[in-house]
């Protein structure tokens, strides 16, 4: 298998799935601590034991079956090249990149306290008004998680508008990255499973994975 992680000379790259696993929840589990060490390296490192010690936490034997679980899973896989975190600001790379994240090119970033960082599609009234709203639907959730998540077993923290065939008109996403809440409003339906999605967290990871936002 030419992308096992165990093949000499292959580099630590993480999958959009992993991505999407990494900040869909804030419970911490020993694959989200992984991915997230993977996401605030600058350089997707070059697989060693030491390195799969390191970024689970486990001794040798441990780590080496963890790291192989991981990828048998596909939220990890090996690669011949090294990829390189984003190195435009956020404000530079938001737009473009958001626009690849909904099939009608329309998603907004906001953060925890109702205030947009990026745009892309919508106009500045509406990003500011579905900023806001993202704010208003994490209390929601907070107040109710117990039912939600709890009695109700409903793992997924994300809301939507949808039509009468079901289908998202917009939807909010929560990104948790460090201690800190983004949400993702996606208009349409999210194209999460692509390189542009990993580049956005792997962006945010680098700039907030070990900062807290006052609020």
């Amino acid at each position: 298998m030419s992308e096992y992680i165990l093949t000499e000379n292959l580099h630590l790259s993480i999958t959009p799935a992993g991505t999407y696993y990494a900040v869909q929840d804030n419970a911490e589990e020993p694959g989200r601590l992984f991915l997230h060490r993977l996401l605030q390296e600058a350089v997707t490192p070059l697989f060693t034991v030491d390195v799969a010690c390191e970024l689970s936490g486990y001794k040798k034997k441990r780590a080496l079956e963890f790291v192989h679980w991981m990828q048998e899973a596909g939220l990890i896989l090996g690669q011949e090249n090294s990829e390189t975190a984003p190195e435009k600001t956020l404000e530079r790379l938001l737009p473009k990149l958001l626009r690849t994240l909904s099939d009608e090119g329309k998603a907004i970033l906001a953060e925890s306290r109702g205030l947009y960082l990026g745009s892309a599609g919508f106009t500045h009234e509406a990003a500011e008004e579905l900023a806001a709203l993202s704010a208003n639907l994490t209390a929601v959730y907070a107040r109710h998680k117990e039912l939600l998540h709890g009695n109700l077993g409903y793992r997924q923290r994300a809301w939507g508008l949808v039509d009468a065939s079901g289908n998202s008109e917009v939807g909010f996403w929560p990104l948790y990255i460090g201690q800190n809440r983004f949400t993702l409003i996606i208009g349409g339906i999210p194209q999460f499973n692509q390189p542009d999605f990993k580049r956005l967290v792997w962006a945010l990871e680098m700039r907030y994975g070990n900062i807290e936002i006052p609020v």
